[in-house]
């Protein structure tokens, strides 16, 4: 009799301690959502992108070309919001005319020519540290922000560039759109 009662405490004790990694497992997942929830539903992004080109404008940088190069990153940036595969690649486009560089050539005429608007997504992250590197180097006044999303690309977080602080996921467009926070502040 007595084995038979410490038999049954084993497996019930085996199951609560599922079902406790079960239900702890679960509330990480429902937090990690919630904390990224989509309330975009209250407000449009393609005029919330609109406001971020008319200040993309009042930006300045030492060197002209780079400065056109992150016009066409915000066109593209604020495609990829929208989830606008025919404009993300008509804003590769135009960032690959505007460049000399081999390696951001290459990345951009994946996007140019891709129809998966996960895949421009995906090189757009790449895209985004080229991008980072040459605003730290050369913007003269104005602020640019580095916003990341902790749950792009199944959770291991991408970074992207924007004129304004108001987050404008581009990894995830309207299904998340709000999903993200500044992590650095780019000025002069």
């Amino acid at each position: 009799m007595k084995s038979k009662i410490q038999e049954y405490l084993k497996t019930n004790k085996l199951n609560v301690s599922k079902t406790l990694f079960k239900t702890t497992l679960l509330i990480i997942v429902i937090t990690g959502f919630i904390s990224c929830k989509n309330e975009s539903k209250q407000g449009n992004p393609k005029s919330s992108s609109n406001n971020e080109v008319a200040q993309t404008m009042e930006l300045a940088f030492t060197n002209e070309t780079i400065g056109k190069q992150f016009q066409h990153y915000i066109h593209l940036k604020t495609a990829l919001v929208n989830t606008d595969v025919n404009e993300a690649r008509s804003g590769a486009k135009m960032l690959m005319e505007n460049t000399d560089d081999a390696a951001s050539k290459e990345m951009l005429s994946k996007i140019s020519e891709s129809d998966d608007i996960e895949v421009q997504r995906t090189v757009f992250s790449d895209v985004t540290e080229k991008m980072g590197k040459l605003v730290k180097g050369s913007l003269s006044s104005g602020e640019v922000y580095q916003q990341f999303c902790p749950m792009a690309f199944n959770n291991k977080g991408g970074y992207w560039l924007s004129t304004e602080e108001e987050i404008r996921n581009p990894y995830f467009g309207d299904r998340m759109l709000k999903c993200g926070k500044v992590t650095e502040t780019i000025r002069k």
